[in-house]
């Protein structure tokens, strides 16, 4: 099961039912599942918890450059230039990702069931 739910995560799939698309374009976020039909954002503000993702995330990705360019000693303007490139040509893919381990770290910690499974047991 762990290796389904990360390759779900890779691939932008439902925390739910680990199939359906999360997003519907680089940017545009599915308000619900096209499989199981869960409603994504469970409250107003909901997704607000993915940017605490996204900080790490972006870290994580910056870090090393920052670094890398701190101990070749380049120069100010190149440092500012190659990080702000590196972070427009990066942030929608930090953008998906932090939203889309939100709704997994999320479904892990109070998990709920897909429409489907309800109407089911109904």
């Amino acid at each position: 099961m762990h290796n389904n739910r990360l390759l779900a995560i890779l691939r932008c799939r439902c925390s739910i039912c680990l199939q359906g698309k999360v997003f519907h374009s680089l940017l545009g976020t599915n308000k619900d599942c096209p499989h199981c039909g869960i409603h994504f954002e469970r409250e107003t503000g909901y997704f607000l918890n993915a940017m605490f993702f996204a900080y790490v995330i972006g870290f994580l990705i910056l870090a090393p450059t920052m670094l890398y360019l701190y101990f070749q000693q380049t120069s100010t303007l190149w440092f500012t230039v190659i990080v702000t490139a590196e972070t427009l040509l990066l942030w929608p893919w930090v953008f998906r990702y932090s939203r889309v381990l939100w709704l997994h770290v999320d479904q892990l910690i109070d998990p709920r069931s897909s429409k489907k499974n309800e109407t089911l047991h109904s």
